[in-house]
C-alpha cells in the first residue's frame, strides 16, 4: 500500500507556536505524516515553504494580535501544543499555564546564545565547527540547516513518544527538548570519549577522523567520495587502484598514520576516472563511493525520482517528501494478538538487528523509556562501534545502554529458528541492513509476518528497498556526499567538505524512531502490521531540503558566538550526564520528562545476556 507514510497520524490535532527553524521542521514531519497542524506566525516572520507547507498557516498582522489569536486556540482542543523558548515571555507563560492535565506540551529549549536563526548558534555551541573543516583554517559551518532539523526531529519524535502513551493512559506530559543535548549527540561519541578518557579531537580536512581511506578526492569531472572503512575492502581497493603497494597500509592504523600520502596516491588515480565510473564500478566492489553532487544533479538523481521523493504542489513548484515509504503488512484482529496487560513502554519488546550508528541510536531511545530491546549479533560479526574494546567503548556504551544482548548466526537454521521464536513474541524489529540481507537469510517480511502478523518492521538502509541505487552501501560521508551537504560546506575556494562527524547516521536514527512511533500510534488504533523502509540518503537530503525546493532562505549576519571544543563542552553544566552501573559516565537524554528516566545499565558484552533472552521466548509479548 503506496501512501500510507503520509496517513499515519491522520486526526491528531498539533497547534504549532514556534518561531525558529527546529520546531517549524517538528511541524513539517507530523503535518507531512498526517496530522492538522495549525501554525501562527506574525507580520514580522515569514512561512518558510519547506517547513509549513502542510500546514495551515495564519498569519496575524502585528504581535498583539498573534497573543489574542492564541489566546483563542488555547481555549480548543488540541492533542499536542508544540513552542521553542524564542516565544515571548508573557506567550510563553501563557501556553504553560494552558497545559492541562490530558495535553501533550513540548518546548523546544535553547541556550541564551542561541537567536531564532539558530543554525550557526548550534553549531557553534556544540562543537560541531570545532570538528569540521581544515586544521590550518578557520573552523566550518555544515550547511543548510542540519543542526536545526536533528533538533525538530527529535522534538516531534519526543511528542508522538508522550501522545501514543497519553493514548494508553490519558495522562498529559510536558516534554522539554534539550537542543544542545542533541547537537552534541551528533558528534560521533566523542563527547562521551572524552568524559571517560580526557581525549578530546580536532579537524582533521576533508577526510574520517580515524578510517582510511575514507576522503573526498578530485576526479576527471568534479569530486568524489572514496572509501574503504576496513582492511578487506582496503585490499580490494588497492588491486582496482593498482597504486604502489606498501605494507604498512594493510591495515587501518597504518594508513591512518600515512594519510596524506595514501590520498595522493589515491588522487593520481582517481583524476584519471568519471565520478560515474568511480561511484558504479566501487559500489560494484561493495565500497561505499559516493559522487560528490551538486544541488542540481541531487535535483535530477535518478534514485530519487524513482522513489518519488519530489512532490509537486501546482505546476511550477516542487516540493521533498519525507525520507520514507510505509507499507501495511497483512489484515490482523486484535483477537489475534498475544498481548496480554496494559500497554507501556516497559511492555514493549524490540528486536534490535541493527550496528555502527543509525540503527542503534534509534532502538536506544526507546530504551531509555524502559523499552524491552533485544541486540542481536553475529559471533562472527559484532558491531563494529565496538572497535577493539568491546563492551567498554565510551560510543558502544552511549548507543547501546539498556538493552539486552543475544548471540545468534542467522546463517544458521538453528539460530534462524530461535531467531524467528523471539520474532513470534516481540512487538518491533529494526534492521539496516543493506535491503537484499534479511532475504538472503530467509527473513523477508512475509515471513517475519507469518509468525507476527502485526509485527512493526522498520529498515534503515542507504539508498532504501527500491530504486536502482536499492544495493549500494553507504557509510555517514557517502550519503553527505550524495546529498548536497557536502556541496554546501566549503571555504571560498569552492571544493566541498564533509562534517566533521557522520552527520546522516544520527539524521537517519532520529528520523527512523519517529516513524517508528508514528507507525505504532497507527498500530494502537488498527492493530495492522506495518514496514518502514527509510532512506538514509533521503534523510540526509532533508538537511537541506530548503536549497534543494530553491527555496533558499535569505542570507544573515550570524549572531556572534563562541566555538566551543570538546573540552569547553565537557565543563558545561547544561549537558546532563548519566551514570551507568558500572560507575561509567554519558551523555544523558536528549528531553526531560519527569518519569522517562529509567535505571540505566550498561550495554551486553557479545553474548551475555544469551541464556536470559532464550527464556523470554517463552514468555508472551505484552504490547497493545
Amino acid at each position: 500500500m503506496n501512501g500510507l507514510e503520509n496517513e499515519l497520524l491522520a486526526g491528531v490535532r498539533v497547534l504549532e507556536l514556534t518561531r525558529g527553524p527546529s520546531g517549524g521542521y517538528a511541524g513539517r514531519l507530523l503535518a507531512n505524516s498526517g496530522a492538522r497542524v495549525t501554525k501562527i506566525v506574525s507580520a514580522a516572520e515569514e512561512s518558510t515553504p519547506f517547513r509549513d507547507r502542510e500546514k495551515k498557516v495564519i498569519q496575524t498582522m502585528t504581535r498583539s494580535e498573534a497573543g489574542k489569536v492564541v489566546t483563542r486556540l488555547l481555549g480548543q482542543s488540541w492533542d499536542m501544543i508544540l513552542w521553542d523558548s524564542h516565544l515571548e515571555q508573557e506567550l510563553d507563560q501563557l501556553v504553560t499555564d494552558a497545559l492541562l492535565i490530558s495535553r501533550v506540551g513540548i518546548r523546544l529549549d535553547f541556550p541564551a546564545e542561541v537567536d531564532v536563526e539558530e543554525e550557526h548558534a548550534l553549531q557553534a555551541l556544540g562543537g560541531w565547527m570545532t570538528l569540521t573543516g581544515d586544521a590550518q583554517k578557520k573552523p566550518l559551518q555544515v550547511g543548510g540547516h542540519p543542526a536545526a532539523y536533528l533538533v525538530g526531529a527529535h522534538a516531534a519524535t519526543a511528542g508522538m513518544m508522550a501522545l501514543l502513551e497519553n493514548r494508553w493512559t490519558e495522562k498529559g506530559r510536558l516534554v522539554q527538548i534539550n537542543s544542545l543535548a542533541i547537537v552534541v549527540s551528533a558528534l560521533e561519541g566523542a563527547y562521551s570519549k572524552q568524559l571517560a578518557t580526557g581525549q578530546t579531537r580536532s579537524r582533521q580536512g576533508n577526510r574520517h577522523h580515524e578510517l582510511t581511506p575514507m576522503s573526498i578526492l578530485p576526479s576527471a569531472d568534479g569530486w568524489t567520495f572514496v572509501g574503504a572503512p576496513v582492511d578487506e575492502k582496503w585490499e580490494l581497493l588497492e588491486g582496482w587502484s593498482e597504486i604502489p603497494s606498501r605494507p604498512e597500509w594493510q591495515q587501518n592504523t597504518g594508513r591512518q598514520a600515512d594519510c596524506e600520502t595514501l590520498e595522493e596516491e589515491l588522487a593520481k588515480w582517481t583524476r584519471g576516472m568519471t565520478r560515474e565510473e568511480l561511484f558504479v564500478t566501487g559500489q560494484l566492489f561493495r565500497l561505499p563511493f559516493a559522487k560528490v553532487q551538486t544541488l542540481e544533479e541531487v535535483r535530477d538523481c535518478s534514485q530519487l525520482a524513482a522513489r518519488q521523493f519530489w512532490g509537486h504542489s501546482n505546476a511550477s513548484t516542487t516540493s521533498v517528501q519525507i525520507p520514507w515509504k510505509v507499507h501495511a503488512g497483512p489484515a490482523f484482529s486484535k483477537e489475534q494478538s498475544t498481548s496480554g496487560n496494559a500497554p507501556s513502554w516497559k511492555g514493549l519488546r524490540v528486536l534490535d538487528v541493527t550496528s555502527m550508528w543509525s540503527g542503534p541510536y534509534c532502538t536506544r531511545l526507546f530504551a531509555d523509556l524502559g523499552a524491552e530491546v533485544i541486540k542481536v549479533e553475529a559471533p562472527h560479526r559484532p558491531d563494529g562501534i565496538r572497535s577493539d574494546q568491546c563492551a567498554s567503548s565510551p560510543f558502544f556504551k552511549e548507543l547501546n545502554r539498556n538493552k539486552l544482548g543475544i548471540q545468534l548466526d542467522l546463517r544458521l537454521q538453528t539460530d534462524r529458528q530461535t531467531f524467528l521464536e523471539l520474532v513470534a513474541t516481540s512487538d518491533v524489529l529494526v534492521e539496516n541492513f543493506s535491503p537484499r540481507v534479511m532475504s538472503n537469510f530467509g527473513l523477508g517480511c512475509e515471513e517475519l509476518w507469518k509468525h507476527r502478523p502485526d509485527l512493526t518492521i522498520v529498515s534503515l538502509s542507504a539508498f532504501g528497498q527500491t530504486g536502482p541505487y536499492r544495493d549500494f552501501v553507504g557509510y555517514g560521508p557517502t550519503l553527505e556526499s550524495m546529498s548536497g551537504v557536502a556541496s554546501l560546506t566549503q571555504y571560498s575556494d569552492g571544493q566541498p567538505r564533509l562534517p566533521g562527524f557522520s552527520l546522516s547516521d544520527i539524521g537517519a536514527g532520529i528520523h527512523g524512531a519517529f516513524a517508528l512511533v508514528a507507525a505504532l500510534f497507527q498500530h494502537h488504533r488498527q492493530g495492522i502490521g506495518l514496514r518502514v523502509d527509510l532512506s538514509q540518503y533521503e534523510t540526509a537530503c532533508q538537511f537541506i531540503g530548503d536549497y534543494l525546493t530553491e527555496e533558499v532562505p535569505a542570507s544573515t549576519v550570524a549572531q556572534p558566538v563562541q566555538v566551543r571544543d570538546l573540552v569547553d563542552l565537557a565543563h558545561d553544566a547544561r549537558l546532563a550526564t548519566i551514570r551507568l552501573e558500572d560507575g561509567s559516565q554519558l551523555l544523558g537524554m536528549p528531553w526531560d520528562s519527569k518519569g522517562w528516566h529509567t535505571s540505566f545499565y550498561p550495554p551486553p558484552e557479545l553474548g551475555q545476556h544469551t541464556d536470559y533472552v532464550k527464556k523470554l521466548i517463552e514468555k508472551e509479548a505484552t504490547f497493545i
